[in-house]
């Protein structure tokens, strides 16, 4: 078992470099600092949503057994 779970580990790892290696290669020529930015704006964009949609949620009335016209025949 611990054989089998090391070479498993291992070929992951081979792969994950494999793969890694050509990836590091087309985004070395990105500069840092936009990625850097990107990932700012698509975390304030998440965080906005966020609350956003819990002040919608805070500000939604509830009419729920609110009856307005309520006629009582005799």
């Amino acid at each position: 078992m611990k054989t089998s779970l090391f070479i498993i580990s291992a070929l992951l790892l081979n792969t994950t470099l494999l793969i890694a290696e050509p990836l590091a290669n087309v985004v070395k020529d990105i500069n840092l600092f936009i990625l850097l930015g990107i990932e700012a704006a698509l975390l304030v964009g998440y965080f906005t949503n966020k609350w956003l949609k819990d002040l919608n949620k805070a500000c939604t009335i509830d009419f729920g057994y609110l009856n307005i016209f309520v006629v009582n025949s005799k």
